[in-house]
């Protein structure tokens, strides 16, 4: 049975006093979802844990079945999605040219240089090359202002804190051991904090930020770190869940995502194309990701959001009819108000198909599913998709090495 999960980023939300204490995707007119949700099984799905906020790359690495610990981080997701090469003796930080005052600390201004062109960055790569101790530190420019910085040394960990406190107006972090009591991680952390500080030196007096200071821009004068990652090998997304799967997106993390756990992914050019498209794709699984909710989420406007999800509804009408399995849900909740970039709020969650229980929900918003008759969480959703599918094999079923949820067809034979 062929399955299609429509996956609204950011859809799920909270209250909100203009939208009568409704959440976004309960005020909004969407009779198309409301219609599969009255032919559904619903529910509320936790991406990770209740209250926890969690980005798109990690949802979406437990919602395709792998385990949190096998996790690399978004830096090595991010790195995929630009091409890159991946060594696995390397560690790679994600980074930002960022605008610091030095005082009692390094006080950011910007996380983000504003205006800093290629050319700029160009000027100011090579002076990045450093060796530190054992360590030897290369930085890569990916766009606008942001980057990668790659690590070689005798010891490498992603087990480290970030020195990018993701806001402004508030100090540079001293990257620690993280969550470890790993003696070697010391030294790394040491070599990565002064690196932190010679780039401040370095770019300070640069004449790049000579000549922008000169034009009153903001000098890019520090190299913020985050989301350190070493790169592991995953088993294939078929391997794992025994589908061949396709990834309809519009981004390169998603397109890192897809390549790191080989799915086929295709870029489209409007949702509508990509409805088109998952309905006339041969896949076993396809997965069709718009970021418009989210999107939508961080202009902290629950209006503008309403009206995106109307308008992603008001498409959905050729899935109406369709004969497989089919999923609707988020990754995250994104909220329209407040500091917070995602939020740990549980998500709307509904599947329509011929193996699947159908309760009494007749909308499909976070406050109609919780009366659903499902609740689980994003590292149970690739096992109820099989089994919602009719692929589910028995727990006790040992079908060759390793363990596996699916009917295994591709058997190892013994002749």
């Amino acid at each position: 049975m062929k399955c299609i999960t429509v996956l609204l980023d950011g859809a799920s939300d909270r209250s909100y006093k203009e939208l009568d204490y409704k959440t976004p995707l309960q005020f909004a007119h969407t009779p198309n979802l409301d219609q599969l949700a009255r032919k559904s099984q619903c529910g509320l799905m936790t991406p990770l844990k209740e209250g926890v906020a969690v980005g798109t790359d990690l949802a979406h690495f437990l919602l395709f079945g792998y385990p949190l610990e096998n996790y690399p981080n978004r830096s090595i997701i991010d790195a995929i999605g630009e091409a890159m090469e991946m060594k696995g003796n390397e560690l790679y930080l994600r980074c930002s040219f960022a605008t610091v005052k030095k005082d009692e600390g390094f006080f950011i201004e910007s996380r983000f240089t504003p205006e800093l062109s290629d050319e700029e960055i160009q000027l100011i790569l090579p002076e990045l090359t450093v060796k530190i101790n054992e360590y030897s530190f290369s930085c890569v420019h990916s766009y606008d202002s942001h980057g990668f910085i790659i690590i070689k040394g005798p010891y490498l960990s992603k087990d480290i804190s970030d020195s990018d406190p993701f806001r402004t107006h508030q100090y540079v972090m001293r990257v620690e051991p993280f969550e470890s009591d790993d003696y070697p991680l010391v030294s790394l952390c040491d070599a990565i904090n002064e690196f932190i500080k010679k780039s401040y030196d370095i770019l300070n007096e640069h004449y790049v930020n000579k000549i922008r200071t000169e034009k009153n821009l903001l000098p890019s004068n520090l190299i913020l770190t985050k989301w350190a990652g070493l790169y592991n090998h995953q088993e294939s997304f078929y391997e794992k869940n025994g589908m061949q799967g396709l990834l309809l997106g519009q981004s390169k993390l998603l397109n890192g995502l897809a390549d790191y756990l080989n799915m086929d992914y295709l870029n489209y050019s409007s949702f509508e194309e990509a409805v088109n498209l998952a309905l006339t794709s041969e896949f076993d699984y396809i997965h069709l990701h718009t970021k418009d909710p989210d999107t939508a989420s961080h202009k902290k406007n629950p209006l503008l959001k309403v009206k995106s999800l109307e308008a992603i509804d008001r498409l959905l009408d050729p899935l109406l009819d369709f004969k497989g399995l089919l999923v609707v849900t988020s990754d995250h909740s994104t909220p329209c108000s407040g500091n917070a970039i995602h939020s740990g709020e549980s998500v709307a969650f509904m599947a329509t198909g011929d193996y699947v229980r159908r309760d009494a929900v007749k909308a499909f918003d976070e406050i109609a599913c919780a009366n659903g008759s499902v609740f689980l969480t994003a590292s149970d959703f690739m096992t109820y998709i099989l089994n919602a599918s009719d692929r589910g094999a028995m727990y006790h079923l040992r079908q060759g090495a390793k363990k596996r949820h699916f009917v295994l067809n591709d058997v190892h034979r013994l002749v």
